[in-house]
């Protein structure tokens, strides 16, 4: 590409940018919910009782609500655009983090362009979703992928204390500790765990240790993962597999009157029937990671590869994952990306009509063309009834597999 044309479309890009920064932050409410909360801690009111902003339920820990409390008394739209243009850097920072596993040197110059451009038009929706509703996804994607690194560089100490501080947040990267121990990051793994305790009762600094403790026991009881709010999910926001599996397990209300169950179990019998699919999409890491525990893997390529599945395999399994949560999966798409790009000669020849109308069917499922403003309200509604979004992720599974590289290496 022409240099000049280059230097006009990155500009063209900044104002873009900046102008959904301001829009976001102006209509979105997520972030409010977190600054309120912090508001409330320093003036000793529960963060996990009402009142709610928005009357939105506050989710994630106390330390995450002081962290944020300097801002409680700011007009919020100013923590907001803050944190979209946080976003945005650390966009950056997750793209360059990612294609340090590849050989980028084979690549050439518009293979390098394509491999992006794929990438962010899979990945766009769920980063315009979580911008827009100024979420925590980016972060949580980019603190994971920055310890993986950073362990990965003998740096574990920092490592453990970045994954452990999203995980205090939330959850969701909690997995990859388990990850770290079956690739013999004993260190880091364990580091982690220590930084997470340490996590849990710092606030009690400022709070005081029974009051720490009080508001820790509410947070883990509301987002116990047993609750039975966290077993059958109806409304059409969430897309993993809690919201996908028991609405066509179970007679449920949605916002759509038709009807999608196929049977008519109980509660018992669903959560018995969900919790057996997770453990066989959690069992099904085995086959990825391809390997006896406790062996570390060098090849960055399929470390890469099996981080991927992971990064699907999180927000699948936890109970009330938006859209926005699904920007995780993010790397999953730059691997897949790179494949096809670095093996297009190969790949081509055994493509037919039906593989393509396949890939083409998932892929429109990521793309930016799934939207209200696009598809009509109603038919967007009906995605959402009919839990197609998790089906394409589930979809992209086997994509993911039979895009392996080399399991000997």
């Amino acid at each position: 590409m022409n240099k000049a044309y280059a230097k006009y479309i990155k500009v063209l890009v900044c104002i873009l940018a900046i102008y959904y920064a301001f829009k976001c932050a102006h209509e979105g409410h997520d972030f409010q919910v977190f600054v309120y909360a912090g508001g409330k801690l320093i003036h000793g009111q529960n963060i996990y009782y009402p009142p709610f902003v928005q009357n939105l339920q506050y989710y994630y820990s106390p330390l995450f609500a002081l962290l944020l409390s300097p801002f409680s008394n700011l007009p919020i739209i100013i923590p907001q655009v803050i944190w979209i243009l946080i976003s945005y850097v650390l966009l950056y920072r997750i793209w360059i983090l990612s294609t340090a596993y590849f050989d980028t040197s084979a690549l050439t110059a518009k293979q390098k362009i394509l491999w992006l451009l794929i990438t962010v038009f899979l990945s766009i929706r769920f980063i315009l979703v979580d911008i827009g509703y100024v979420q925590m996804t980016i972060f949580l994607l980019w603190a994971t992928l920055e310890s993986m690194q950073l362990i990965s560089n003998g740096k574990w100490i920092w490592g453990a204390a970045l994954l452990a501080l999203a995980i205090n947040i939330k959850l969701l990267p909690l997995a990859f500790v388990v990850y770290l121990f079956y690739r013999a990051r004993f260190k880091a793994a364990i580091f982690t765990c220590i930084f997470y305790v340490v996590y849990l009762f710092l606030p009690a600094i400022y709070l005081g240790w029974d009051k720490n403790l009080i508001l820790i026991h509410d947070w883990f009881a509301i987002i116990n993962p047993l609750n039975k709010q966290w077993t059958i999910e109806t409304e059409d926001g969430p897309s993993s597999l809690v919201a996908l599996i028991p609405v066509y397990l179970t007679k449920t209300t949605g916002v759509l009157t038709f009807k999608r169950n196929f049977l008519d179990l109980t509660f018992t019998q669903v959560s018995m029937v969900l919790n057996i699919v997770r453990l066989l999409f959690v069992l099904l890491t085995l086959l990825f990671l391809h390997s006896l525990p406790f062996k570390n893997i060098q090849n960055k390529v399929r470390r890469f590869w099996e981080m991927s599945y992971v990064f699907i395999l999180v927000p699948l399994i936890f109970p009330h994952q938006q859209q926005y949560a699904f920007v995780y999966i993010t790397p999953a798409f730059i691997y897949i990306s790179w494949y096809f790009v670095m093996n297009w000669k190969a790949v081509r020849p055994k493509m037919n009509f039906f593989y393509w109308a396949i890939l083409a069917i998932i892929a429109f499922n990521f793309s930016p063309l799934i939207g209200r403003d696009i598809i009509t309200s109603h038919f967007f509604e009906v995605l959402l009834y009919l839990r197609i979004l998790p089906m394409a992720i589930i979809m992209l599974i086997p994509i993911l597999w039979l895009c392996r590289p080399a399991l000997n290496d």
